[in-house]
């Protein structure tokens, strides 16, 4: 079986419009986290987030920033000027379904009728007129590949993955292993986010899971749960030699609940043993941690890694980068995916923002404050989500 190799990243976010702005905003400690000001969040049990402060001019948010961060994974592996074969250029892409304009959401609502009953009729006249003026691409997952797919000319697989938080990871993970088996011999791959919108601050807070506080800490004492981010981070894998490879693959379910982790943090550390296992490897020197700043996920989480690597552990660092970009769901895991990589080529292992008084239960060996330079020969990437999907990737240097 071939190897996957990574070749070229690029990520838009709140920090940076490039991977490198990013990057470099992260290893100086900055937080891209404030008050919401693209609507009126108050009376919603979270005001903050890290959003991209840009106007797309009523383009599908997910697809534009999925686009940017796409032309600078590609322009970076130099296929902008060298285009690989159509036929063996794949596209996956981490994605959730999108959101409809509030304005119509909140129209579609009154359109039932102001009783307890559904007006059937009502509703349905009221969402047919509604319908002639909506687009699809604003809220299929599947229309971000799309767009993807025409930029590149990619004529080879491609597929959406909707996993929640792992989505992104989960993406990387199927280009891998399309590359690995000859299916394709280029791949683009990664996340999108773009769930700073009302109904995502609302769900998520009846679910309980905002900062009430609007400060994102992962493995901190105080945490009180994760802030919403958005962004998007595609990397070009291939079977070509690259800057780092895909050397490791662990994915999982729990089997437990919709929102919570199993207690026992069965999922995630089977995927890191598989991950592990497929890499050939008993440690590693990075951990990029899923770290949301929830109080169960993060103990549980961190009982995991300990539980995977042993007494290894003492020599590795281990760190979450949500604590400054918040959670951006669907992009989290390509973007720590990214992060991971960044340690392996450059030696720059991200701290963790907002982690000032780590909690006991949650003991590792944190990098807090700015970044640590060292050398990192692997690292290992935890994405765990909703509904219990897990995925844990581990990228070493060239050999």
């Amino acid at each position: 079986m071939r190897a996957a190799w990574v070749n070229a990243v690029g990520a838009v976010t709140p920090l940076g419009s490039c991977w490198r702005e990013t990057r470099d905003a992260l290893a100086a400690g900055r937080c891209a986290i404030g008050s919401i000001r693209s609507f009126d969040a108050s009376g919603f049990p979270s005001r903050h987030a890290a959003a991209v402060d840009r106007d797309f001019s009523g383009e599908d948010r997910r697809t534009a920033l999925a686009l940017e961060a796409a032309r600078e994974a590609w322009a970076a592996a130099g296929l902008d000027r060298q285009p690989p074969n159509p036929l063996k250029v794949g596209v996956f892409v981490g994605a959730e379904s999108g959101r409809l304009p509030f304005s119509t959401v909140a129209a579609l609502a009154r359109a039932g009728g102001p009783g307890p009953v559904l007006d059937h009729a009502r509703f349905s006249r009221e969402a047919v007129s509604r319908a002639r003026d909506l687009d699809s691409r604003l809220v299929s997952p599947a229309a971000v590949a799309a767009r993807l797919v025409g930029e590149l000319g990619a004529r080879g697989p491609v597929a959406t993955v909707s996993l929640a938080c792992a989505s992104g990871a989960a993406a990387i993970a199927e280009a891998a292993r399309a590359v690995r088996q000859g299916e394709c011999d280029v791949a683009l791959a990664g996340g999108v986010g773009a769930d700073v919108d009302p109904l995502m601050l609302a769900g998520f807070g009846l679910l309980g899971a905002l900062s009430a506080s609007g400060v994102s800490r992962p493995f901190d004492r105080r945490r009180d749960g994760f802030v919403l981010g958005e962004g998007a981070g595609m990397v070009v894998l291939s079977c070509e030699k690259g800057i780092a490879r895909v050397a490791g693959i662990g994915r999982t379910l729990d089997a437990w609940s919709l929102t919570a982790p199993a207690p026992d943090g069965n999922g995630g550390l089977r995927a890191m043993r598989l991950a592990l296992a497929d890499a050939g490897l008993q440690s590693v020197d990075v951990v990029q941690a899923h770290g949301t700043s929830t109080p169960l996920n993060d103990a549980i989480e961190a009982r995991a890694i300990r539980d995977a690597l042993g007494d290894s552990l003492r020599s590795s660092h281990v760190s979450s980068i949500k604590g400054a970009l918040g959670h951006t769901i669907a992009a989290a895991g390509a973007l720590g995916f990214i992060a991971a990589v960044e340690a392996v080529v450059t030696g720059t292992v991200l701290p963790t923002v907002g982690l000032a008084e780590p909690d006991p239960d949650c003991a590792l060996p944190h990098v807090v404050g700015r970044a640590v330079s060292r050398r990192v020969d692997s690292a290992m990437v935890n994405s765990f989500a909703f509904g219990g999907a897990n995925c844990t990737l581990v990228v070493t240097r060239p050999e």
